[in-house]
């Protein structure tokens, strides 16, 4: 399960504190080809549709992001390998692999690797807005600065441990860390409940499409986690539509 962080009085305090510079040179930046250098590290894209994308970031041991938020998008964070705390402006969370956050738009918050060895973080933002970030406090002085430019990125790909995942990788599970990754298309609710019948456990969440829930009228939409209690609620399931769901397990085994 992933605990949901929403934004509160204090962050809509701060936020409304600072001059918001919205940076357009990045707009139609191709980040599939390359690696963005931070202070703390290095961060590349993973995988992208059109108003999803996941991103894997390699904090380095006792580094940390900075305190920021994404006014215009959701974010989930979920520890790959290594051991992390994430704080907000409110509360401070440690989480182990497999474990993270759902954090709301509007939610300042700082993510440390605290494990003996550099940490690997999975985010995945929605929509797609990479520009969309506001720092409140940062160790490494960029408080005032928007998201990096090109002259802070690598275009030597092979100079950094990095996947990249596209369409011919759907359905093929990846490594990453500790964890394994897996993209699966659906399209028909009989598939769908075959699978969700074999990996309740696991994290599942919805990269493309949408399901209903008949009986709770509950909707999970792009970016939502989907979670099933029991068997009984996949038969009120209904899918209008083929969706695309991120698999995520710590057992390669559970793939089959």
């Amino acid at each position: 399960m992933l605990r949901v962080v929403k934004n509160s009085e204090l962050d809509n305090k701060e936020l409304d504190k600072i001059q918001l510079n919205e940076n357009h040179l990045l707009d139609n930046f191709d980040f599939s080809k390359a690696v963005v250098k931070k202070p703390w590290g290095y961060e590349y894209l993973l995988y992208t549709e059109e108003k999803l994308s996941i991103w894997i970031l390699h904090i380095k041991k006792d580094s940390l992001t900075s305190m920021h938020c994404h006014p215009k998008k959701d974010s989930i964070l979920i520890v790959l390998s290594g051991k992390a705390i994430c704080s907000t402006l409110n509360e401070s969370y440690e989480l182990s692999e497999g474990e993270g956050l759902i954090i709301k738009k509007g939610c300042f918050h700082s993510t440390k690797a605290v494990s003996d060895k550099d940490m690997i973080l999975m985010e995945i933002e929605t929509p797609t807005k990479k520009t969309d970030l506001v720092r409140l406090k940062d160790n490494y002085g960029r408080e005032s600065k928007g998201y990096e430019l090109q002259k802070e990125m690598c275009f030597d790909l092979s100079k950094y441990e990095r996947i990249f995942l596209n369409e011919n990788d759907i359905g093929n599970p990846k490594k990453i860390g500790r964890m394994n990754l897996c993209i699966k298309n659906f399209e028909t609710k009989s598939s769908l409940k075959s699978y969700l019948e074999l990996h309740n456990g696991p994290i599942n969440i919805i990269l493309k499409g949408k399901l209903n829930n008949e009986k709770t009228n509950m909707s999970y939409n792009i970016g939502d986690v989907l979670e099933i209690n029991n068997h009984q609620e996949i038969n009120h399931l209904k899918l209008d539509e083929p969706i695309k769901i991120l698999h995520l397990t710590k057992d390669i085994l559970d793939f089959d």
